[in-house]
């Protein structure tokens, strides 16, 4: 078995590696012969860990199969020595490999009692704000503006390794070592990929809003600072999130809309009229020209601006909503009535939908 140790240091500590690649966590990913744990073996294990700016990354590399045991001993003494692990797709996979392998020498791994972010399956939960063809690590660092010197993958140098594994030629090892510290690093560079689903999830607060005769816009403050900004157009507006900023641009109808009262059993219909009247004036009318008020009766008309809702976003009991018919399933809100916490409810929603 050999132990190759690489150091560099990073200029900046982004929100991401702040939060999450801690003094206490490392960052790791496993390399083997096929994808079977029971069929193929694993040939190394790279790992990171963070010490102020200083990265150090580190691999445990088997000659050959027989020093597989060797390297998950040694990562085992690694894992000791740390209460959180991040990975890509690494639940599923590495962890899973690693389990299945120890199984096999009778050997006892913690590592499932560990901490442990998969950064692929976080990073799906934001694919309402990402919109990448996939969610590969190779796609996530290209949409972070990484490009890496490595032109494998994992599948591909299989056999690079059993070529190292039986003539000990520098430049398979030097291959298989390239593609793994690029793989570690690059799991480095992508965690900034994680502010896009804790933005999911951040308090947001609004800042200032203005408005015309044909939009409202609007700006709301969130705690976590964007790597790459985001633009999404909808059909009722557009919003871009720039920093820990998101801008907000929501369409305005200007004209005469209806808003239906929900306490319609209260109200009688005047057929004649076509109007409604509470219940207690309508008592002493002619029976024939008045009959009960259903939902769809009992509106009443406004001519004003109007802000166009997101579908189904639930706007409280306090605002009302406005619509062109009772049966329409457009809704908007009187722009006078829009508070500051509606506009964050508002934007919180765009971003999930």
């Amino acid at each position: 078995m050999e132990i190759i140790s690489n150091n560099y240091e990073i200029d900046n500590i982004s929100y991401s590696l702040k939060k999450y690649f801690t003094a206490n966590t490392i960052f790791f990913d496993i390399e083997c012969t096929g994808l079977s744990p029971r069929k193929s073996f694993i040939y190394m294990i790279g790992y990171a860990t963070r010490l102020g700016n200083k990265i150090t990354i580190t691999q445990l590399l088997a000659n050959n199969e027989s020093e597989e045991l060797e390297i998950l001993q040694e990562f085992e003494k690694v894992l000791n020595q740390y209460d959180c692990l991040l990975g890509f797709n690494s639940t599923r996979f590495d962890e899973s490999f690693i389990v299945e392998r120890c199984r096999k020498y009778r050997f006892n791994t913690s590592i499932k009692s560990k901490r442990h972010i998969d950064m692929y399956l976080t990073t799906t939960k934001a694919k309402c704000l990402l919109d990448l063809p996939n969610y590969k690590q190779k796609t996530i660092e290209e949409f972070l503006g990484l490009h890496r010197d490595d032109k494998y993958n994992g599948g591909e140098l299989i056999p690079v390794y059993q070529h190292y594994s039986l003539v000990g030629d520098e430049e398979s090892k030097n291959l298989i070592l390239l593609h793994n510290f690029e793989d570690v690093k690059g799991m480095i560079y992508i965690a900034d990929i994680l502010s896009y689903s804790d933005l999911l999830t951040d308090e947001i607060t609004f800042v200032k809003k203005e408005m015309d005769d044909s939009k409202l816009r609007f700006e709301v403050a969130c705690n976590v600072s964007l790597p790459c900004p985001i633009n999404k157009i909808r059909d009722y507006g557009i919003y871009m999130i720039k920093d820990n900023r998101i801008y907000v641009t929501l369409n305005l109808f200007k004209g005469s809309l209806y808003t239906f009262l929900p306490d319609f059993r209260n109200y009688y219909y005047l057929i004649e009229e076509d109007i409604i009247i509470p219940k207690s004036i309508g008592e002493s009318m002619d029976k024939a020209n008045r009959r009960p008020a259903s939902k769809r009766d009992c509106k009443v008309s406004l001519e004003a601006s109007f802000v166009s809702l997101p579908d189904k976003l639930d706007v409280g009991s306090n605002t009302r909503i406005f619509k062109p018919e009772y049966d329409s399933k457009e809704a908007f809100v009187n722009a006078d009535d829009i508070s500051d916490l509606l506009l964050v409810k508002i934007a919180k929603y765009m971003l999930k939908h």
